[in-house]
This record gives C-alpha cells, structure tokens and sequence, in this order.
C-alpha cells in the first residue's frame, strides 16, 4: 500500500511540474478530480460517502482505492460533492 501511495504522489508531482496550467483552473468536475489523482478525497453520492485515495479518472467513472485496499468505481452520473482531505 505505501508503495501504491508513493508512486501516486510521484506521478501527481511530475504531472504538475510537467503540467502545471492544468491544475491552476480547472474547468469541468472531470479535470478536477484528474488534478487530484493521487490525493486522498470523500466523494458523496446518493448512496452515501465513500473516502480513500484517487487512483483514476476515466471516461465516465473515477477509481478510488479504500482503506481496505479495494478499488472502488464511482460514476461521474452518481457523484454529487467533492472534497479534499489533505
């Protein structure tokens, strides 16, 4: 699991030093969350609330890896709020 994390935060480091206009305004939810690929964030959705650490953002679903160490695909349809906890 460390290492999973480690190579996120080196993959979200090397994307804005690389990219940085990307994460300065984003425009649409989808690069949002693309901005926050590696990041630990809580998604609210009909369902409930569902946290862990943002490991891709797809076409049309997002893949969160939870505290148990289960991918978790979240629609974009079905995601009402966004936030951050680091």
């Amino acid at each position: 699991m460390f290492i999973t994390r480690l190579f996120f935060l080196v993959k979200s480091f090397f994307l804005s030093l690389f990219f940085p206009a990307c994460c300065k305004l984003p425009v649409s939810e989808r690069e949002l969350l693309w901005c926050l690929t590696g990041k630990d964030i809580e998604v609210s959705t009909p369902f409930g609330f569902l946290s862990g650490t943002l490991l891709a953002v797809k076409r049309d679903y997002i893949v969160l890896l939870d505290e148990t160490d289960t991918q978790v695909l979240v629609r974009f349809a079905k995601i009402e709020t966004v936030r951050s906890l680091a």
